[in-house]
């Protein structure tokens, strides 16, 4: 996850998506929440030795990996308990732009301006532990992805595959998840057609098919599928979806245009061929007011929660039939923000409300209430690629 501006000019498209992808290429700051907590908070459920159930985040920033914890009896996000600062050497201080976590058991996190891919165990106490081999991995490729979106490094469902496309040689290098968290050090590569220029990453909810779209000058034209489990690449197809979402089931795609040259306020519902992978759009898409930067799709399996975030920072809310594939506004939110993501359990909605160092990040349960007025916790935030996890 990355992070965005939050006000739409023509002609700088490129530039707000690398602001709601996480931090983008721009140094945005070192800090990092700004509470404390102790070990002994009540609010968390407890599990057995010194494994602590819950909701984590973790955040990319200047100064490192950092780790927050939320807790919804206390109604606090605070600094995880024995978590400290986890050092990220030769990032020249410098937040990270993309962060990834597979299968709920490792993170992964890449760095353009030094090209490097970090990774780590994701513990039971919400800390991490780096895995032998991947604190760093060299990925020089990554130097020049400077044009890449919100999702240029995703894994898949299970936890197997890392996916991180490189725009210089049009391609996408292909990583192997071993048991340990640890990468292959060879990827394989998906190559793109001449001139097919990767922008965005993402695996539909069973994990068949990996999707990749590309940029010409501001705008999508194309969007290539590859069948993970046969390796092979289909043809690109005209298509302008920049940014998207799979739900858990696989059936459907959600994503949305970002397109200035027509003000595209809708987000558009795409049904998934079992067979193939490719995409049929679902009816004619859902009006939105502002125009829609970024989709956040509620990820647990029977998840019925769209949210989009525009470029005017309007939170639009939606939910969403897993039979017919239509969208219904929910009504009556007056939240605002940049970018958004669910836990894992899809229980909560983290939101990144602005552009200013520091912002405010906030944590709504849906779970409760899908129309988003008053947020269950919130913390000051300083930008850079992030991700929740979930320990059970």
């Amino acid at each position: 996850m990355t992070m965005k501006g939050r006000v739409l000019l023509v002609g700088i498209v490129m530039l707000a998506e690398m602001w709601l992808v996480g931090c983008g290429h721009y140094n945005c700051g070192t800090t990092f929440g700004a509470s404390s907590c102790s070990a002994g908070n009540s609010g968390l459920n407890q599990g057995n030795g010194n494994t602590t159930k819950g909701t984590y985040l973790l955040i990319a920033n200047a100064g490192g990996i950092q780790g927050e914890v939320l807790d919804p009896t206390a109604k606090t996000i605070n600094i995880t308990p024995g978590f400290g600062t986890v050092s990220t050497p030769g990032t020249n201080n410098i937040p990270g732009d993309w962060m990834v976590v597979a299968g709920g058991k490792f993170m992964y996190s890449a760095y353009s301006g030094s090209g490097l891919i970090f990774g780590w165990t994701l513990n039971g106490t919400g800390t991490i532990t780096a895995i032998s081999g991947v604190t760093p991995l060299s990925a020089l490729y990554l130097f020049t992805n400077t044009s890449a979106g919100t999702q240029a490094m995703v894994a898949n469902p299970a936890g197997t595959l890392l996916f991180v496309l490189d725009q210089n040689n049009e391609q996408v290098d292909v990583y192997q998840i071993g048991s340990t968290g640890a990468l292959s050090s060879n990827p394989a590569i998906i190559q793109l057609p001449s001139g097919f220029r990767p922008y965005n990453l993402a695996v539909d909810g069973q994990g068949k098919f990996l999707y990749i779209s590309n940029i010409v000058g501001l705008l999508t034209t194309e969007v290539a599928v590859y069948n993970i489990s046969s390796a092979t690449l289909n043809p690109p197809v005209a298509m302008t979806l920049q940014q998207m979402q799979g739900e858990a089931s696989g059936t459907y795609m959600i994503g949305t245009r970002a397109d200035i040259a027509t003000f595209d306020n809708n987000l558009h519902v795409m049904s998934i061929n079992s067979s193939t992978g490719a995409l049929t759009e679902v009816g004619t898409g859902l009006p939105t007011t502002d125009t829609p930067a970024l989709v956040a799709v509620q990820p647990n399996p029977g998840g019925t929660l769209v949210y989009s975030f525009g470029f005017g920072s309007t939170i639009e809310g939606a939910s969403f039939n897993l039979t017919t594939g239509s969208l219904t506004p929910i009504l009556g939110s007056t939240a605002t923000g940049i970018s958004g993501e669910f836990d894992p359990s899809g229980k909560y909605l983290f939101v990144v409300e602005d552009t200013s160092n520091p912002t405010v990040l906030d944590a709504f349960d849906v779970s409760a209430s899908s129309t988003l007025t008053t947020p269950l916790a919130n913390v000051p935030w300083a930008p850079g690629a992030w991700q929740t996890f979930d320990t059970q």
